[in-house]
C-alpha cells in the first residue's frame, strides 16, 4: 500500500478526545481511539475513528480501563462487541471538532447507548427519555 494523499498530523494531539459532530450538526460521540494501518515505508495512516466505552477502555489501560471494557462487554447486546468504528472516509473536517459528512443515524455510534436506555433507564419509574 503506497502513501495516500493527505497531510501529516500528530494524531494523538489533533484527534483523540475531540467531539464528533455529524453531518446534521449533532453530537455523535468522542474520538476515543484510532485505527492505524501501517504503510510499506513504516509510517501509518489513520483508517478509522473508534468511539465509545469499548474503545476507551483499551486506551485507558490499568484497572480503570479493564473495568470500563468489562462493563461495556457485559452490558453490550453482542457476545463479543467491537468498539464503534467510523471509517475515516466519512470525516469532512478536522479542527476543534471532528466533523463528519453523514448523519449519526446512518452510523453505529448510538447503538450501545440506545440499548442501555431501552433495557435499563426506561425501566426506572419517571425516567422516560426524550425522542431523538
Amino acid at each position: 500500500m503506497s502513501a495516500p494523499a493527505g497531510r501529516m498530523l500528530d494524531a494523538a494531539f489533533e484527534l483523540l478526545d475531540r467531539q464528533i459532530i455529524d453531518g446534521d450538526g449533532n453530537h455523535a460521540g468522542k474520538v476515543d481511539d484510532l485505527e492505524l494501518t501501517p504503510l510499506e515505508d513504516g509510517s501509518f495512516v489513520v483508517t478509522a475513528i473508534l468511539s465509545g466505552p469499548g474503545a476507551l477502555g483499551g486506551r485507558l489501560g490499568g484497572r480503570l480501563g479493564t473495568a470500563a471494557a468489562s462493563i461495556f462487554a457485559r452490558l453490550h447486546p453482542d457476545e463479543d462487541p467491537d468498539p464503534v468504528r467510523l471509517s475515516f472516509g466519512v470525516v469532512r473536517e478536522l479542527g476543534p471538532q471532528v466533523r463528519l459528512t453523514t448523519s449519526r443515524h446512518h452510523l453505529d455510534v448510538n447503538r450501545f447507548e440506545h440499548w442501555v436506555r431501552d433495557r435499563f433507564i426506561a425501566r426506572i419509574p419517571g425516567a422516560g427519555h426524550a425522542p431523538e
